[in-house]
């Protein structure tokens, strides 16, 4: 009987969150009111034929289907992903204590014990700026480094280049996903989306195979600064969708983080509001760990995530005599310096390489950030 009603509890939920949508408010009240009546373990016509909910959302209950329902747990037994409650012990505090938690987590691969971690959310537009892609990328890079887990939300744009940033790092990465693990949506972005998954862990409030939409976007950003002590943002213009995450945080009484940017640029007219009305200016990693090494002492380690490479820095003549880089650059990057022949160059002079624009960018960023080129002002860049 204990194992049925466990069952229970869960498909409840699971019913609940999908009936009533992402995010659902009313779906939370029914949650507490089931909860504090001792029901949730109750089969759902059980609860509907009691009388602590109102007509209205009893009628909502039973337009429940209990195959689509079962659908999700098959779906997610036969693709290793988790099914995860705001009952079970290890949901972290920090997503039960927001304002609207949400009642399942749908999680491929292993979510880090978060509450005692030190999380941060970086966060950026799709259509982001040559400036913002390297800044995401550095700064998550760095902050990787440290011991940071880095949590974004899996897009094209400003959040690819932060989640690669700390996998180059070595370091743990989430993507929580404005739509289920499993839907096709940016099929561009798979191979990143399955090594995070591989690497940390891929979070949705969705079921698996459900797309997403321009609603589910905004519902699913309160979970990534829930998740996390506070959130960087890379760059925003006045309607841009990062600044949804940004009133998530502080809402929910997190850090907002943010990189200034020009006055008269309107892309960052966004982010130089938010720090008119009070975010902490970002100027670099080193803003972000004195705010969160004295919480997480052991930790945030400012040496590894400062340190250089002294044994790459012996050999960088033989190195770059030979063109043989360090192991831990994309094929991209590798292809990119050994085919460069002059001292200065653009990225126009790499067109024959058919390297599609946003890796070609990432190859240079990635470049760059270990010191091999350097990004002069006109879009020129100079091999070191």
């Amino acid at each position: 009987m204990k194992n049925l009603s466990i069952k229970n509890s869960l498909f409840n939920l699971v019913a609940l969150q999908t009936v009533y949508g992402a995010g659902s408010i009313r779906a939370y009240k029914i949650f507490k009111i089931l909860n504090d009546n001792n029901l949730l373990n109750q089969n759902l016509e059980n609860i509907i034929n009691s009388n602590v909910l109102d007509i209205k959302e009893r009628e909502k209950l039973k337009s429940v289907k209990h195959s689509a329902v079962n659908k999700i747990f098959t779906d997610c037994e036969k693709n290793g992903i988790r099914i995860m409650s705001i009952l079970d012990l290890d949901f972290p505090d920090r997503l039960r204590n927001i304002q609207t938690p949400p009642l399942i987590l749908y999680i491929k691969g292993n979510l880090p014990d978060i509450d005692n971690e030190p999380v941060f959310c970086i966060v950026g537009p799709r259509k982001i700026s040559e400036f913002g892609k390297k800044a995401g990328y550095s700064l998550s890079n760095r902050l990787a480094k440290s011991g940071m887990i880095i949590v974004s939300g899996g897009a094209v744009g400003g959040d690819t280049y932060v989640h690669i940033g700390a996998l180059k790092a070595n370091g743990r990465t989430i993507a929580v996903l404005g739509c289920g693990i499993l839907c096709d949506y940016l099929s561009k972005n798979k191979k990143l989306r399955d090594t995070i998954a591989n690497n940390c862990c891929l979070i949705s409030e969705y079921p698996p195979y459900e797309k997403g939409s321009k609603y589910s976007f905004p519902i699913r950003n309160r979970l990534m600064s829930g998740l996390s002590l506070g959130v960087a943002v890379l760059e925003a213009g006045e309607k841009s969708g990062t600044l949804s995450t940004a009133k998530h945080a502080n809402d929910q009484g997190r850090d907002v983080f943010v990189i200034p940017g020009n006055p008269t640029d309107i892309n960052y007219k966004g982010s130089n509001n938010l720090l008119r009305d009070g975010a902490k200016p970002l100027l670099d990693a080193s803003d972000i760990f004195y705010e969160y090494i004295p919480q997480f002492p052991e930790k945030i380690d400012l040496e590894k995530a400062f340190k250089k490479d002294d044994s790459k820095n012996k050999k960088e003549k033989t190195i770059k005599k030979e063109k043989n880089l360090s192991k831990g650059l994309s094929k991209e990057a590798r292809i990119v310096y050994n085919y460069l022949d002059k001292q200065n160059f653009t990225a126009d002079d790499l067109l024959e390489l058919n390297i599609p624009d946003e890796k070609l960018i990432s190859a240079l960023t990635e470049l760059e950030f270990e010191h091999y080129i350097k990004a002069n002002f006109g879009g020129t860049y100079k091999v070191l």
